[in-house]
């Protein structure tokens, strides 16, 4: 069985790098224009896709050289206050790995450059959770999850650089590191 791990959200967690950055306002004002007033549904993600994608084909992320041996380094691009709506860029190398972590209600994330192991798992039937896909990208792609409103426990999954060096661009409905930490079973 598995157990939230105490603390229970990724803000717990003491490894992680998180640094702001400027000049990125004109990527989240559109980002933000995007989302505003629409629902939380996959045609808001397939929106939010498609925009991430495009910008990033367009924008090559070689300004961001910060790695850490222990742990991804987190740049966020943009957060709004009303929205809550955050765009966070994530800087990988080899072997970097999140915990097993959940996120709000939207959580979007698109891979830019760089292989990753991106592990899924679902709850089960006692109060734990269990492994139900592996994906590994190895070119730029996207993926995004809806959960409940008001809940952290969307999409549960841990990801992992397998490149030498990668980036990941991550789009959240609400702070991200309010997400449920989970430990797996072994």
């Amino acid at each position: 069985m598995s157990a939230p791990l105490s603390p229970a959200t990724l803000a717990g967690q003491s490894s992680l790098v998180s640094t702001a950055t400027d000049g990125y306002a004109p990527f989240f004002d559109n980002l933000l224009a995007i989302v505003r007033d629409r629902p939380i549904d996959c045609k808001l993600g397939q929106a939010i896709e498609s925009y991430v994608l495009e910008w990033l084909a367009e924008h090559p992320l070689n300004e961001f050289t910060d790695y850490s041996e222990a742990s991804y380094v987190r740049t966020y691009l943009g957060r709004c206050p009303e929205t809550r709506w955050e765009a966070i860029l994530m800087s990988w190398q080899a072997g970097n790995t999140t915990a097993v972590h959940a996120h709000p209600q939207f959580a979007g994330y698109h891979f830019a450059d760089g292989v990753f192991r991106v592990e899924i798992f679902e709850p089960d039937e006692k109060n734990g959770i269990r492994p139900t896909d592996t994906l590994v990208i190895d070119k730029p792609a996207a993926l995004f999850a809806i959960g409940h409103p008001g809940a952290f426990d969307n999409h549960i999954h841990r990801i992992t650089c397998l490149s030498d060096t990668g980036h990941s661009l991550h789009v959240y409905s609400d702070d991200a590191l309010k997400g449920a930490v989970y430990r797996p079973a072994h």
